[in-house]
């Protein structure tokens, strides 16, 4: 479980009591209990099977592959991939590769729907660039978190010269 997942669920579960205690009906209890358990179920953090070996790069998020394809950037031919997370989706991601974070960018910008082909390059966002060590040696792997209509917050703890393993949050 994330961090806000705590918060905002027990919150809502204080709120609750406090809705009881003060009308002494159930009833004003339903919504706030409802908002509860879905802020718990949506910041989860759930376990994952790890694949071993050379050159394994894990999905930094889980979600629907909605377009993959070769782009040109200042470094050369990368191969993009992008993934839509829907509010069913767990919303932690990962790192794909065991390296060291190289570098980080944060862009502040907007919240459009993420059905908008505009959201990518101007909601709020999250960019970050890893090396491989070890298992990964050899690969560079950049992934870009972005914030939408509903997720509207990206939280990106490590900082760069941090080390990374593979699949981890």
């Amino acid at each position: 479980m994330v961090r806000d997942g705590y918060i905002y669920g027990l919150s809502l579960l204080v709120v609750a009591a406090v809705l009881v205690w003060a009308t002494g009906s159930w009833a004003w209890c339903i919504l706030p209990l409802l908002l509860a358990a879905f802020f718990l179920w949506f910041f989860r953090d759930p376990e994952r099977a790890i694949p071993a070996g050379m050159g394994k790069i894990v999905s930094p998020g889980d979600g629907k592959v909605t377009e993959t394809i070769f782009i040109d950037t200042p470094e050369g031919r990368r191969q993009r991939i992008s993934i839509f997370l829907s509010v069913f989706n767990v919303h932690v991601n990962r790192s794909p590769i065991t390296g060291t974070l190289r570098a980080l960018e944060y862009r502040k910008g907007l919240y459009l729907n993420a059905m908008n082909p505009e959201s990518a390059e101007r909601n709020e966002q999250s960019i970050a660039t890893v090396v491989g060590e070890g298992p990964d040696a050899g690969f560079e792997v950049t992934f870009k978190q972005i914030a939408g209509l509903l997720a509207r917050r990206i939280v990106f703890v490590p900082q760069p010269g941090a080390k990374l393993e593979r699949a981890s949050t």
